[in-house]
């Protein structure tokens, strides 16, 4: 087995330890606690900076890290959730603001000496015009590589689940073709209030109308993991990002499929879900050549950031 050379890695997707990601770091470190828990190395390990969550030392130790792992640039996604927004399955009962703004982000960006890229986050509760403006100013005054959508925290107009193909979502698709940016769409088993959000057909069919939209699916569709393999399958601007999932029941089939979608698999941590150096350890122990290895550690990220 080949392995990749360690000196070029982008981590897709990592929330550092601010204040707003504050539950997602509760969630990792509870469920450590649980009686019948998932087992592994990615899952269950932990590093110094979870548990510095707010503080200047989270970020530092982070930072400390991503070096220790070999990690050159992360990719921080944004977040606006419109307020009173409950997730019951990573937190108690009382509403959390995890909105993290572009501000946010830029500062960030700074702080990390340019090792940090940042998404901006949409409010899909916001009239689409504002949306789509916001979009051309997070491109142009922020330099915002990405938006993140999580339709799953989201209702349509008439009731009822907010679907990747709804046409109210159009514009916004039609905004990122325009200014040559990519969506990391959220999925997984905290994508929304149950993890029956993870159905692609939907983006099947909006990947129809948008050959030419760069769409990531954040976390791979877990765990809706054939049909987001499907999704790969049928189109080429379709990019699967499983990170942790990886690890989790049934994540052998994402392994399995980088080789035959070389182009079109994304490393990353999901940090806090996994630590950094956890999680480059597990990737470089896949079955992958160096070529695709690298594709997949690095270049097929290198290329949605336009790096």
């Amino acid at each position: 087995m080949s392995q990749a050379p360690r000196s070029r890695i982008i981590d897709f997707r990592c929330r550092p330890p601010l204040n707003a990601f504050g539950p997602l770091f509760d969630l990792k470190l509870k469920r450590r606690d649980w009686k019948n828990r998932l087992v592994g190395d990615a899952i269950l390990a932990i590093s110094d900076s979870m548990h510095e969550v707010g503080k200047e030392a989270g970020l530092d130790l982070l930072r400390k890290e991503m070096d220790e792992a070999g990690v050159d640039l992360i990719v921080a996604p944004g977040r606006r959730i419109p307020s009173g927004t409950v997730f019951k399955a990573i937190s108690s009962e009382q509403a959390v603001d995890l909105n993290v703004s572009d501000e946010v982000l830029v500062a960030l960006q700074t702080r990390f000496d340019d090792r940090l890229l940042g998404l901006t986050g949409i409010d899909l509760s916001q009239p689409v015009e504002s949306i789509v403006r916001d979009i051309e100013r997070s491109v142009k005054e922020f330099g915002m590589r990405g938006v993140v959508l999580e339709p799953g925290y989201f209702k349509a107009l008439g009731g009822g689940q907010l679907w990747a193909d709804d046409k109210s979502l159009y514009p916004i698709y039609e905004a990122v073709v325009e200014h040559d940016i990519f969506v990391m769409h959220q999925s997984g088993i905290y994508a929304g209030y149950d993890f029956g959000v993870n159905h692609w057909p939907p983006v099947d069919r909006m990947l129809q109308d948008f050959p030419n939209l760069k769409f990531v699916l954040a976390h791979g569709g877990y765990p809706g993991i054939v049909e987001a393999l499907a999704l790969a399958c049928k189109h080429q601007n379709c990019y699967l990002s499983p990170d942790i999932y990886c690890h989790f029941p049934g994540g052998e089939l994402y392994v399995n499929a980088i080789p035959k979608l070389p182009d079109q698999f994304i490393f990353a941590s999901a940090y806090p879900f996994s630590p950094l150096k956890e999680s480059v350890a597990g990737a470089l122990q896949f079955p992958l050549s160096a070529t695709v290895m690298e594709k997949y550690l690095y270049s097929n990220a290198a290329r949605l950031l336009k790096l």
